[in-house]
Parts: structure tokens; C-alpha cells; sequence
């Protein structure tokens, strides 16, 4: 075999030139030189054109011809411009298009602007030639080296000939090599050989990791398997077989539920394997030996011998704390946090005969397994759980089948009850009406949410009319609605809504700020399409072919919800899933530490954030990703060592620091990401990724080839990528992501590392960015964190949904099953604050649901935000409520009483209904907050009930508090007349003396 060029990395600045060259040494001077380029690409070259330049100087070369462009090679001629030395050839330059958020890459196309008297003149026979001393990627991080270096035709045939007898090809890999190509094998496999032994170094207590790859040289291999022995040693050690597994074939999924996975490799291409030994802290240190068998339907089974050498060494953290060791796939199928256990601030489910009582509120059901009657004792603006009950039901919640125009009559026995945890309680019956089974499964959690599962089973042929599930709502709670394509806010008296083919808006909240019910109908499996059915479509049950849909309807002292399938014609054996899920609101007390969590949200470059955050009064230090702190998106473990010492000085500073930390996309330097990718679409959502080779289009400017995501996308994971997310670096790299799926394992992984991250950066918590998860993983998230270490937040943020492109869905409903988990909202991009108050209570503020949210969209608006406890961040687009957090210094708010605008109970009434008043109640004194709808300037009177608050009027102050920024002051005034710009408010105190 002929010698190789070597590989390593340069330093060059242009990134038009790519990432990507070959290092060519000139020996003799002339008009023209020849050199052979061994590339070895994945990509097509012949669809990419070439840059090549004096090394010194960076003079260009103008007059380059290509005589045989393939991916294996370049046969190349060029005019050395500045004669014998050293030339630099970049074979992949290209051009960044779109945003700087979602860039496309483009390619530049083959040139023959070469001089053609030069060309002519040529004799290519005679030609000088030219050497290529190395190849050299911009980092290592962008390197080919040595995994995506392929392997030739000639290559290729002669290891397949020397293995014909062979049904498959196996390299066993260390860890140190994930196999990075899924339809060719490397130039590595062809010096190391086929087969032979894997040899690995292990310490005790090491999770260990290494893989196979497997490659279907002759034939596709079907339902790919492996079987692992016991690795023995001759001392008598042993690692069960039993603590072998390959993540490719088996794991947990994020309900803990066991599962195996079907593999196919087709014909010519690679599958990865990954294998983790579960060393135990007590192995017994030596030399281990053992066998992988590895077999597929049809062919003939082979097997890899094993040695494993386990060091005298115990690794404490089981290899977790040092990436390159990939010890972290452990983690994919951890089941931490996953119980139904209560967690804070709930209390214990209480079960007596059918009724449920959890905080604040109860449920009882009836003898078909429905809730007849829900209701809340939640207090005044939300500040308690011990007031009167109210009921949010007026009546029994049904499933209804109607044939032949007449309601089925359900027969069955009472529901079974079973409580094995004080976080929860199920009940489950099976009803029968003439020809027709139901089951009935519901699960009732502390936080108030009630999950059911509804299954009908034809026995016979039957043609039904209608699939009712019918939900009366008590009139006099369900004063407010959001859903169904419904803006929040007043609720209509009549609102219908039908499934849509794309998009998911299929779920109702009615209520009032301390009772309400919001209903989910569900699928079949759980899913989490927040905004369009692309992978379930709409639920086929439930939509019945677009048949289906909802009423709501008012109707006397009730407000009935109908959710319906409309006719179809049902088949014997036939199964009907009709799942949905409650939520009864508020989902928990109003927290007063509102008050004290003021947060700085932060905002790159780093420059002096704890400086400003400390001066101006926050406590709660918000890391978004895209920062030297945290530079890559949903993967803060390259960067924790900075990250680490950032947060410890925040904390003597007196700030609790959060971090930009989920899932939905995931950068590209991820260290798993390879692992992750042989995993099929199990974690990354598939996509068209880069198109190609002959796919790839003319995007029509200048001639380019275009390609979907950044560059280290088109040129390393190729295809099957669904691009997301990017974030320019300080070192002028981008941060790429790509998409995850809504479900999936990843979340394991991800618990485990919000666990690790707590535990050894010291963070207090996550800032959500819209949220890639379901109200099972949410659970997993609070409990993970509480048990790792007290006073952890989460704080969600979202922009607004309702837009037909997302589907007229609003963020407060979409994601309100996992309100009952989180510690703030902030609710952002693309909310009107010129919309009504009802709007604002309903959309935007959290306070019907249990929560304070803060504003965003131009920080808002200051007065209308303090109606409801909001106001905007620190340090976020330049916004600065610090004078705001001085008054509530100044009045002690957090000793406060909130009464709301929209309360009954509010003490104090204005003149002008378009102005509104909230109160902070304490026994001495009061803080009024008012602002303004009205369409002009106007002048308010106000009100005081002075004999509810139990004050002589003659006895008290009133004055107006500087407010910087927002009202001058302090100036003693009366409540008689008082001046209010449109759109604007004020603050007044009143102390008595």
C-alpha cells in the first residue's frame, strides 16, 4: 500500500475557504505542476470547486484544471504563481447563507475561468509533480481524521475477497473511535483487518463503554442480535453476562419501561454497535476474558473474543465526570426521579371511598369511574387552600355512545381503587352497554391532575351515532376560556372547533382564578405535538377522520364541553382509544418568594453581569446558552469548569444562578453524538439533512450549491438530520444543533445531568426555552432537583403560540400540565400588552394556574404588569425593573396580601372601569397599583371600603412614592382626583397612623 499523507489541523482565517485542505510542496519551478490529491471523501467533489493558494504570500492561483475529479482522488494541474514552496489546496470552500440563527451552507461550484492559452499549452505527460505533504482540517473538531477517511474501491474489494466465506464483516472499536460513517467503512479498518479481539482497560466501578461495527459486505442483515458471555478471569472473577447490554438493542424508555429494538443493516452498509460493562465497585482487579456473539436471521453466527483488563483503581463517579469515556451512555436508561412519590409543595393523596382530596382541592367519582363532582378551596387572589369549597362541576362527567338516536346504558362494577404511593391513586372499572365494552383507567396525582384512559371494544357489527365525552362545567366558575383556537379571556357563550389535518389545538381550560378544570383529549400513545400532528396526525380516534371535534355551550346554571367523533361504523373485535387528561387549577398557593426571586436575565457578551445583577437587586442569575459560560445549546458539560467557578462566585454574591438547560435540539459537540446517531431515529428526529451528492440543488444565487444547517453538518453527520438551532461562538465557530424527538430516551440522560449539574456546578435550577417533554418527564425534572439540593427553580418562558402558524394555540394551555412543577413563567415574544385585562389575567399573568409570570415583549408595560405581581427581567434587551423592586423593598410586599383586580373582595374601586386597581394588603398599610386601558387621559376617583380593611379614613396617609422611570414623587396626595395617561398608571401608599 502506498504511503499516506498524514492528518492534523491548520490555522487559517478565511472561512470561505472551508475547513478543509491539502498542504502540496512545489519542488521544481515551471508553468504548470501536476499532483494526485488521495482525499477520500464522503462527499461528491466533482460538484465542489477548489481554492488553492501560495502558502506565504496567500497570493491566489488563477489557472487550476482538473484532469480527474472522484471521491477517492483529485488528479489536479495548477500554475504554481510564485514558484517551488509550499501551496495550500481547500477542496470544500464555501459561503454561509440565511440567518446567523439557521444558516445555510453553500458550496462553490467547479470554475474554468482558468486562462485557456495557458490550458492549451499544456503537456500534461511532462508535467512536474507536485506532492501533498498532509492534509489538515481548520480544529480537530472539524478532522476527518481518522474515521470519515474512506476506504477505496480497491480497498474495499480486496478485504471482501479476503473474507468471502464470511455472511458479515466485524470491527470491534474502542471508544476513543466512534464509527462515524453508516454506508462506508473507513481507511482504518483496512489497516487494522477484519476481526480479531477487542482489548479494552477498565478501572473498578467503571461504567465502560466500546462498540462493533458491523458491516453487511454481501447481504442485509435482518433483526441484528448480540449475546454476551461472562468476562472471566483465571484468579475466579467474573462480570456477568448479565451486566453486558448494547444500547442498539435494548434500554428504557422515559417511563422506565423495557424495550428491544428490531435492527437492519441493509446490503453495503455500517451499523454500529455500543456495548457497556457494568464494572462493580468490588470487581476483582485482573485480566478478563469473554465473547461476543453476534447473529442475524439467515446467516451464519460469528463471535468477537473479549479482554478486558480491570485496573486497581475504583473511579468514584463511574467515569461519569470525564467525557471522552463515553461512560454517560449509562445514562440512557436511568430511571431517576421516577416514582409517584409527593413532591413539594403537594401533600398526600387522601383516598376515602370514591373521593380524592389533595391541595386545595377534591374530586369524587362515581360508579362508572367519572368525576360527578370537583372542587376547589382556594382563597381571596390565590394565597390559600383552606376556604370554602367551590364547585367547578355542575354534575357528572360522562362518556356517552348514542345509537339509533338513544344513549347506551353502562352496566359494570363499582371502580377497584388502588394507591401503592402517596403521590397518586388509580381506579379502573369495565362497563358494558349492548355490544359495546368500555374500560375505564384514571390515575389521580397530588398536583391535581387526572389522566384517563378510555378503551371501547366492539363485540358485534354496529353502527354508532356519536362518541360523546361530556364535561358540565359549574357556570359560575367557568367564567374565563382559553383553547379549542380560543384566545384567553372571557369565555364565549358558544364555541365550536373541529380537528384539523396539521395542527394541535386540542385542549379547553375554563375557570375562574381560583377553580377551573382544563380538559386534553389525548392519544393513543403518549406524544407531545405541541403545535401540528407532522408525525401523529390528528388523533385518529378522536378526530375520526375530521368527523370529530367539540362544543361549548352554556345552558342554564352549566357550561357543557362536548367532545365528540361524529358517526362511524364500528367492526366486531374493533378497539376505540378515547383518552384525555384533567387538570383542576390552581394547581398550588400563590408563592410569596415571588418576591425575593428577581431575576437578571442574562444577555451576551458576559461583560459585568454579577456587577449589574448585584447593584440593582437581583438574586437570580439566568445562564442562557450561546455564552462562554454555557456556549453549547442543551450540553453544558464542556464548559463546566468556567461555569463552575462563575456560579460559586455568584452565590457569595448572594445570587442563585440558573441555567439554559433542555432538550428539543442538541449541539453538534455533543459527545455521545455518534453513539446517539447509530441509534436510528430513536433520539434525533430524522430530517433531509444536506442532500448530498447528486441531490443537492442550485439554490439560483451565484451559482452555489446549497445545504440545509452549518457546514460541520453538510460535512459530518451528511444525511437524516433534521438541522436546528445555531449560535455563532467567540472563537467565530458556530454552535449547530440538531433536533431531538419529543420523546425518547435522551430524557434519561438528560435527568441524570441536570442531577450531575446540581451536584457538582451548584447550579439552583433551569431556564426553560419552550420545553421538548411531557408532564412525566416535568415530574422526574422537580423531583431530581429537590432531592439534589434545596431552593432549585424552574422557570419557564415561552413566546406566544397564537398564530395559525402554531395553530391559535396559547402557551399558558399548551403547557399547562406541567405548571404544577415549575416555580415562575415568563411569557414573552409576541404577546400584545395592549390587550384587555381578562387577557392578561388569562394568557399572561400565571395567576389562575398558581403562578407569577413576568413580561418581556419592550419590557412591557410597568403599571398594567403590577396589576398582576409581574414586571421584566434585568439585563434582557436593556430593561431595568429595579425601581419596582425598590418599592416593594420600601413597602414590604412580600408580607403582603395580594388583592387582585378581577377579586370580589378588592377594597378599593375606581371611577373609570377602564382603569384597574390591585391592591397589596397589609395590616397597617396598603400599596394601590392602577393603570390604564381607556382610550385617552382621564381622571380616576377612588374608592376605599374603609370599613372592610377595619380603618378610620381621618387616621390614615396617602401619598405618591417616587418610582424612577415611572412616577415622580413623594408627593402626599388625595384619592379624589387623580390624573392617569392613556396607557399608563401609578403607585400610591396609604399607612394608617
Amino acid at each position: 500500500m502506498a504511503q499516506l499523507p498524514t492528518y492534523g489541523t491548520g490555522q487559517w482565517n478565511e472561512k470561505e475557504f472551508g475547513d478543509h485542505r491539502a498542504v502540496i510542496e512545489v519542488g521544481k519551478p515551471g508553468n504548470a505542476v501536476k499532483v494526485h490529491v488521495p482525499w477520500r471523501r464522503r462527499d461528491d467533489p466533482t460538484r465542489k470547486g477548489l481554492i488553492i493558494v501560495d502558502a506565504f504570500s496567500g497570493k491566489p492561483v488563477k489557472n487550476v484544471y482538473t484532469l480527474t475529479i472522484n471521491a477517492e482522488y483529485g488528479d489536479i494541474i495548477f500554475e504554481p504563481v510564485t514558484g517551488p514552496g509550499e501551496y495550500y489546496l481547500y477542496y470544500m470552500p464555501y459561503k454561509l447563507g440565511g440567518s446567523w440563527y439557521f444558516p445555510s451552507t453553500a458550496y462553490l461550484k467547479p470554475d474554468s475561468s482558468y486562462s485557456t492559452t495557458w490550458q492549451q499549452q499544456l503537456n500534461i505527460k511532462d508535467l512536474p509533480d507536485a506532492k501533498v505533504l498532509r492534509f489538515e482540517a481548520i480544529n480537530s473538531f472539524n478532522s476527518f481524521y481518522p474515521m470519515e477517511i474512506m476506504a477505496t474501491q480497491q480497498e474495499v474489494k480486496e478485504l471482501l475477497e479476503k473474507n468471502k466465506e464470511k455472511d458479515f464483516l466485524l470491527f470491534p472499536e474502542d471508544r476513543k473511535f466512534p464509527v462515524r460513517m453508516d454506508s462506508a467503512i473507513c481507511q482504518r479498518w483496512i489497516e487494522k483487518g477484519e476481526g480479531g479481539t477487542f482489548y479494552g482497560l477498565a478501572s473498578r466501578n467503571e461504567f465502560y463503554v466500546y462498540q462493533l461495527g458491523v458491516f453487511a459486505a454481501f447481504h442485509a442483515l435482518k433483526n441484528l442480535r448480540l449475546q454476551f458471555s461472562d468476562l472471566e478471569n483465571p484468579t475466579g472473577g467474573k462480570i456477568s453476562a448479565a451486566a453486558i447490554r448494547c444500547f442498539n438493542l435494548e434500554g428504557k424508555d422515559w417511563l422506565g419501561q423495557s424495550f428491544k429494538k428490531e435492527v437492519l443493516v441493509d446490503k453495503g452498509d455500517v451499523q454500529s454497535l455500543w456495548i457497556g460493562v457494568d464494572i462493580a465497585k468490588d470487581q476483582q482487579p485482573g485480566v478478563y476474558h469473554g465473547q461476543v456473539k453476534v447473529s442475524a436471521e439467515g446467516v451464519k453466527e460469528r463471535s468477537v473474543p473479549v479482554q478486558l483488563t480491570i485496573k486497581d483503581m475504583i473511579l468514584e463517579d463511574r467515569g461519569y465526570n470525564e467525557l471522552p469515556t463515553l461512560a454517560r451512555l449509562n445514562w440512557l436508561d436511568s430511571d431517576i426521579g421516577l416514582d409517584d412519590s409527593v413532591y413539594r409543595p403537594y401533600t398526600p393523596v387522601v383516598v376515602k371511598q370514591r373521593t380524592v382530596n389533595i391541595l386545595g382541592r377534591t374530586l369524587r367519582f362515581d360508579k362508572y369511574g367519572f368525576p360527578d363532582k370537583i372542587t376547589s378551596s382556594f382563597t381571596g387572589s390565590n394565597d390559600g387552600v383552606n376556604g370554602p369549597s367551590r364547585d367547578i362541576l355542575n354534575g357528572a362527567v360522562k362518556m356517552v355512545v348514542v345509537r339509533d338516536g338513544k344513549e347506551l346504558e353502562w352496566k359494570g362494577p363499582a371502580p377497584a381503587v388502588h394507591q401503592p404511593s402517596a403521590g397518586a391513586v388509580s381506579w379502573e372499572t369495565q362497563l358494558e352497554g349492548d355490544g359495546i365494552v368500555l374500560k375505564v383507567w384514571a390515575k389521580m396525582e397530588c398536583d391535581g391532575y387526572i389522566n384517563y384512559q378510555l378503551t371501547m371494544k366492539a363485540l358485534k357489527d354496529c353502527m354508532v351515532d356519536n362518541m360523546e365525552l361530556r364535561i358540565p362545567y359549574a357556570r359560575k366558575a367557568a367564567i374565563y376560556m382559553m383553547g379549542l383556537g380560543c384566545k384567553g379571556g372571557v369565555r364565549p357563550e358558544r364555541w365550536d372547533w373541529k380537528w384539523e389535518k396539521k395542527k394541535a389545538n386540542n385542549m379547553l381550560w375554563m375557570g375562574d382564578v381560583n377553580a377551573g378544570l382544563q380538559c386534553k383529549l389525548k392519544n393513543e400513545t403518549p406524544d407531545w405535538a405541541l403545535y401540528n400532528f407532522d408525525k401523529t396526525g390528528p388523533y385518529k380516534d378522536w378526530s375520526n377522520d375530521g368527523k370529530g371535534g367539540c362544543h361549548v355551550l352554556e345552558e342554564a346554571d352549566k357550561v357543557m364541553l362536548t367532545a365528540f367523533t361524529g358517526q362511524q361504523q364500528l367492526r366486531a373485535g374493533q378497539i376505540i382509544h378515547l383518552n384525555f387528561g384533567l387538570l383542576i387549577t390552581p394547581v398550588k398557593p400563590l408563592s410569596q418568594e415571588h418576591w425575593s426571586e428577581r431575576y437578571f436575565q442574562a444577555d451576551p457578551p458576559l461583560a459585568n453581569w454579577r456587577k449589574e445583577a448585584s447593584e440593582k437587586g437581583a438574586t437570580v442569575m439566568n445562564i442562557h446558552q450561546g455564552n462562554m459560560l454555557n456556549p453549547y445549546i442543551n450540553y453544558p458539560f464542556l464548559a463546566t469548569d468556567t461555569l463552575t467557578k462563575y456560579v460559586t462566585a455568584n452565590r457569595s454574591a448572594g445570587i442563585r444562578t440558573k441555567l439554559y438547560y433542555t432538550v428539543r435540539e442538541l449541539t453538534n459537540y455533543t459527545r455521545e453524538i455518534w453513539a446517539l446517531r447509530s441509534l436510528g431515529d430513536e433520539i434525533f428526529s430524522p430530517g433531509k439533512g444536506s442532500q448530498l451528492a447528486d441531490q443537492f440543488a442550485d439554490d439560483g444565487v451565484g451559482g452555489n450549491l446549497f445545504s440545509t444547517g452549518g457546514p460541520w453538518l453538510v460535512e459530518h453527520l451528511g444525511k437524516n438530520y433534521d438541522a436546528a438551532w445555531h449560535t455563532p461562538l467567540e472563537n467565530s465557530e458556530y454552535d449547530m444543533s440538531i433536533r431531538t424527538q419529543g420523546l425518547s430516551r435522551w430524557h434519561n440522560y438528560y435527568l441524570e445531568g441536570l442531577n450531575w449539574l446540581v451536584k457538582n456546578v451548584g447550579i439552583r435550577g433551569i431556564y426553560l426555552d419552550g420545553v421538548g417533554y411531557d408532564r412525566d418527564i416535568m415530574k422526574r425534572v422537580r423531583k431530581v432537583m429537590d432531592r439534589a439540593a434545596d431552593s432549585c427553580l424552574i422557570d419557564f418562558h415561552s413566546g406566544n403560540n397564537f398564530h395559525p402558524s402554531y395553530g391559535l394555540n396559547s402557551p399558558a394551555n399548551q403547557y399547562m400540565e406541567l405548571f404544577p412543577c415549575l416555580n415562575s413563567l415568563w411569557l414573552g415574544e409576541g404577546y400584545n400588552y395592549n390587550e384587555n385585562p381578562d387577557y392578561w389575567l388569562v394568557e399572561v399573568s400565571g395567576i389562575p394556574f398558581g403562578l407569577y409570570s413576568e413580561m418581556l415583549n419592550n419590557c412591557g408595560n410597568a403599571y398594567r404588569g403590577m396589576l398582576f405581581g409581574m414586571t421584566s427581567r434585568l439585563g434582557w434587551t436593556g430593561c431595568d425593573p429595579s425601581a419596582l423592586w425598590r418599592l416593594w423593598d420600601r413597602f414590604d410586599i412580600k408580607n403582603a396580601r395580594m388583592v387582585g383586580c378581577w377579586d370580589p373582595a378588592l377594597p378599593v374601586k375606581c371611577s373609570d372601569s377602564n382603569v384597574k386597581v390591585t391592591v397589596y394588603r397589609q395590616p397597617k398599610k396598603l400599596l394601590i397599583v392602577y393603570a390604564s386601558w381607556a382610550e385617552n387621559n382621564t381622571n380616576i376617583r377612588l374608592d376605599v371600603d374603609w370599613k372592610s380593611l377595619g380603618w378610620n379614613p381621618k387616621q390614615v396617609s396617602i401619598y405618591f412614592p417616587e418610582v424612577e422611570g415611572l412616577q415622580k414623587g413623594p408627593l402626599v396626595g388625595n384619592l379624589t382626583d387623580i390624573k392617569v395617561e392613556k396607557g399608563r398608571g401609578g403607585f400610591i401608599i396609604i399607612e394608617e397612623k
